[in-house]
């Protein structure tokens, strides 16, 4: 394989499926996308060819604002020149960028979108890296700044249009997908997850749910999908989320899958097709 350095500045799941959406206000021209920081001017390093079937992946380390980006991950990408639209796909606890994000990228990556995915501090089976301890999981701070950084790593691939790109994550990834889309809307055409929602009070509270003041800039349209038998992240979490975009008239979907448990969701065909659909609704895809 060849190394490449570069330095550069539920339709419904049955017929019982039920949904929610939103669409109070009228669908948004196209975003100009803000980049949240430089171009990356350390070393990302991609290791193997992208457009196969098993991805390439990749290393990026640089300091930035006193901060030390120590990241790995994999990237996916159709066939030709480009530019392409973009979707960042985030892996939930135990997960990695070689699993789930890499399993959910061959699919994406067949509707044309360029995937790139890094492991964060709540990963299994892959270095921790910088920023971030063990400890920070979820929607933490040094996640979504391991997320962000993305961005500019997609820019400098030279290959994408960065005027469309998504986000989309599981569980824990789902967590940081929320918190990454609030702290950089102007960065995203679409998102969507499985699994998530906001942090709720009582004993079914997860810490690393993202809470309200990290969602509520978000402005992008947004997709929810989530089992109603699921006891790792209960269904009210994406409820309450989804009760916030209505308050503010926020453009979104929540699917909600009957008998659907935590691990039913995330490869659903149902689930991807609607995805896909939101993403050429909100033009993301053609």
């Amino acid at each position: 394989m060849k190394t490449r350095w570069r330095l550069v500045a539920l339709t419904l799941l049955t017929m019982a499926c039920s949904s929610e959406s939103s669409v109070a206000n009228p669908e948004p021209e196209a975003p100009t996308p803000s980049l949240p920081g430089p171009p990356a001017v350390g070393t990302f390093a991609v290791t193997g060819d992208p457009t196969s079937q098993q991805g390439a992946t990749w290393v990026y380390r640089e300091t930035l604002a006193g901060v030390a980006y120590d990241l790995s991950g994999v990237l996916k990408k159709p066939v030709g020149n480009g530019p392409f639209p973009a979707v960042i796909v985030s892996h939930g606890f135990g997960g990695n960028a070689r699993g789930y994000s890499s399993n959910v990228g061959a699919e994406m990556v067949q509707w044309g979108l360029v995937v790139i995915a890094a492991n964060y501090t709540h990963a299994s089976g892959a270095t921790l890296g910088s920023p971030g301890l063990e400890t920070e999981r979820g929607a933490s701070v040094p996640n979504v700044q391991r997320a962000t950084r993305m961005l500019s790593l997609l820019q400098s691939l030279g290959y994408v249009d960065m005027s469309r790109v998504a986000a989309h994550g599981h569980s824990m990834g789902a967590f940081v997908t929320a918190a990454l889309v609030g702290a950089n809307p102007s960065a995203f055409r679409a998102a969507s997850h499985t699994a998530g929602g906001v942090r709720i009070a009582g004993p079914q509270a997860e810490a690393a749910a993202p809470v309200d003041s990290q969602v509520i800039t978000i402005t992008t349209p947004y997709q929810m999908h989530h089992g109603d038998n699921d006891t790792v992240v209960p269904l009210s979490m994406d409820q309450q989320l989804a009760s916030l975009f209505s308050a503010r008239g926020r453009v979104h979907e929540l699917h909600v899958y009957p008998g659907g448990t935590h691990n039913d969701v995330p490869f659903s065909r149902q689930m991807y097709d609607r995805v896909r659909a939101w993403y050429r609704t909100h033009g993301v895809l053609p």
